[in-house]
């Protein structure tokens, strides 16, 4: 009980709990679009502000990201054959709706990136490393997505929303790995995009 209450755990997780709440009132307070840039703001901010060794994450090693691509397109690939499978035994189809340019623009620049930078390189990072670590950020993220999209707003999807546990733990995995966020921020926005572009009808 003391560990978990010593400042290694308790200033990320109030870190957490301080930029969900934010969240959460700025999409009542000032809308979904707006809320989605603070929430960015907030995730990229509040590391540097409370850990100055965060700025590691961001070191940018090439041979790393080549060497740890084909586990995102693995899994990615994975997913999709589970996709056509499931589709073909339910009797539907799967239909590729192709994303416009804002849409990934804003999924890698105010969604994977600053999460990315919040939950694998701070929280992740903060908590001690291991796949400990890695399974509580995973939860955690997971409960926020929950949380925001489901709990205080009219989101749809919400059982969805909380199956982002797993996709997390491959990020979360991919931060242990390497060390930086690089490939973890890869396998994020491909997935997103993936799961927006590819849909059952």
């Amino acid at each position: 009980m003391k560990q978990l209450l010593s400042k290694k755990f308790v200033i990320p997780v109030g870190a957490y709990l301080g930029v969900i709440a934010t969240i959460i009132i700025s999409k009542t307070a000032i809308g979904s679009e707006y809320a989605l840039l603070l929430s960015a703001g907030l995730m990229l901010w509040v590391p540097f502000l409370l850990d100055r060794g965060t700025a590691e994450v961001l070191r940018f090693d090439p041979k790393k990201l080549l060497q740890n691509t084909w586990i995102s397109l693995a899994v990615l690939f994975s997913y999709l054959v589970c996709m056509y499978l499931v589709a073909a035994y339910i009797g539907k189809t799967v239909r590729f709706i192709e994303p416009s340019a804002l849409l990934v623009l804003t999924h890698l620049v105010a969604i994977a990136f600053p999460e990315e930078f919040f939950f694998r390189g701070y929280i992740q990072r903060k908590l001690g490393g291991g796949w400990g670590a890695v399974i509580a950020a995973s939860a955690l993220f997971a409960a926020a997505h929950f949380l925001v999209i489901c709990v205080f707003s009219s989101g749809n999807y919400c059982g969805q929303n909380t199956l982002t546990f797993f996709p997390s733990l491959v990020m979360g995995y991919l931060y242990m790995k390497t060390g930086t966020i690089w490939s973890s921020v890869f396998f994020h926005f491909a997935a997103n995009i993936i799961y927006l572009s590819f849909k059952l009808t």
